[in-house]
């Protein structure tokens, strides 16, 4: 887990931030931010209230939605499955790690979906009624999420900022949470096919 907020520029993707500072009499004031990469400069107060990664930066590279919503549904099946052989004695159920990885990518799924609906009914591409239904699952999956992780005394939580981080007491912040781990996640992942690839 990272010791340090990353913060990305508002105009580009890179994470290479640089605080230039205040005037002398308070040094330790931060007058302005600064890309590295672009050159944007921005002032603090321009940050987001919510530290958490935004859509692009949480599912640039997530499978399509179609895609997701078959492997979720053959996970299901799959959970049931093992559920009915661990009852009658003939295997392992399914553990705490793989129920939480089922409700990190099923809420990340349906915060991705609800994102989508918004968009599309900002351009009065769609009713707005199932754009608000789509929010709400999104949020009911997140706060499933959430508290799972804190029943688990958060063994399984990989993003900058616990589960008991007031920062995701709302709605907006239980979504922001789903693609903090979402990310984090990925990263995990990423780095595990590696370290297999290259032993």
């Amino acid at each position: 887990m990272p010791d340090h907020l990353v913060i990305h520029c508002p105009r580009c993707p890179s994470d290479e931030v640089e605080a230039q500072l205040g005037s002398p009499e308070d040094p330790t004031a931060v007058a302005a931010l600064a890309c590295l990469l672009c050159g944007h400069r921005w002032q603090p107060t321009e940050l987001p209230h919510l530290l958490a990664p935004d859509y692009d930066q949480a599912y640039g590279t997530a499978p399509a939605l179609a895609e997701e919503e078959l492997t979720l549904a053959l996970w299901v099946e799959g959970i049931n499955v093992r559920a009915q052989a661990a009852a009658s004695g003939n295997g392992p159920g399914v553990d705490h790690g793989g129920y939480r990885l089922f409700y990190l990518r099923q809420a990340a799924y349906l915060d991705r979906a609800a994102h989508a609906m918004a968009v599309a009914a900002r351009g009065q591409l769609i009713a707005q009624q199932p754009a608000d239904d789509a929010a709400d699952a999104a949020v009911m999956a997140a706060d499933l999420l959430l508290h799972l992780d804190l029943e688990l005394d958060q063994v399984h939580v990989e993003g900058l900022l616990g589960a008991d981080s007031p920062q995701w007491q709302s709605p907006e912040g239980l979504r922001g949470y789903v693609r903090q781990e979402y990310i984090a996640w990925q990263e995990w992942e990423s780095a595990a096919r590696r370290s297999r690839r290259d032993p």
